[in-house]
């Protein structure tokens, strides 16, 4: 009985599994509450250049870049905006 263990575990390994393709099952993100972080009128920039609402960010925000380095403390009440490498704002977060 034991000998056909090994057996069964190859062809348990060799069957054919059923994978989505990748994006085909694209997954609405959760809503963001922004009112934490003071965000909320900010929401609607996204796709907007950082210039346009910089002088007016909380003063806790943080503007991230794709190679800018971020430390992993948890804070509420920071509003981070993510930005890609032409300064155009990509999306919201409060912590």
């Amino acid at each position: 009985m034991y000998r056909f263990i090994p057996i069964l575990i190859v062809l348990a390994a060799c069957a054919e599994t059923d994978l989505p393709e990748p994006g085909s099952a694209e997954v609405d993100a959760a809503p963001v509450d922004l009112a934490f972080c003071k965000g909320e009128p900010f929401a609607d920039s996204v796709g907007q250049p950082v210039s346009t609402i910089q002088a007016s960010l909380p003063e806790r925000a943080r503007v991230l870049g794709p190679d800018d380095i971020a430390t992993q403390d948890y804070r509420i009440d920071r509003l981070n905006v993510y930005v890609d490498g032409a300064g155009i704002i990509q999306r919201l977060t409060c912590g």
